[in-house]
């Protein structure tokens, strides 16, 4: 039974451009000859080799699925503030950050 990635025809794959995946090398088949060996050698595995950035970016995604999407605490503290009644908002505060935002994303605001 072949696999087949992409429909490879078991050549390897490679990024090429320093990517996550280094290379992908494919298995001899179970019970073939290695090398013109007389078949008794086993056949290697296949292997993956994951470059340090392809490591990196596996944590960072686990860290973003670990991290809840709501701070429940600071919902909790801004409803209190509300029904008390002491929360305010800074308008000139807001309008300032929405300003530095624009020019930063290269819009023209003054």
């Amino acid at each position: 039974m072949a696999n087949r990635i992409n429909q490879l025809d078991g050549g390897s794959v490679s990024s090429g451009s320093g990517g996550a995946v280094e290379s992908i090398l494919p298995a001899k088949p179970v019970g073939s000859a290695a090398g013109g060996s007389s078949g008794s050698a086993a056949a290697a595995p296949d292997s993956v080799n994951i470059t340090a950035s392809g490591r990196a970016l596996a944590a960072l995604s686990q860290a973003v699925q670990d991290t809840p999407e709501v701070d429940g605490a600071r919902v909790s503290t801004l409803q209190q503030a509300i029904a008390s009644g002491t929360y305010s908002v800074d308008a000139d505060g807001i309008a300032g950050r929405m300003l530095q935002l624009e020019q930063e994303l290269g819009g023209s605001g003054q």
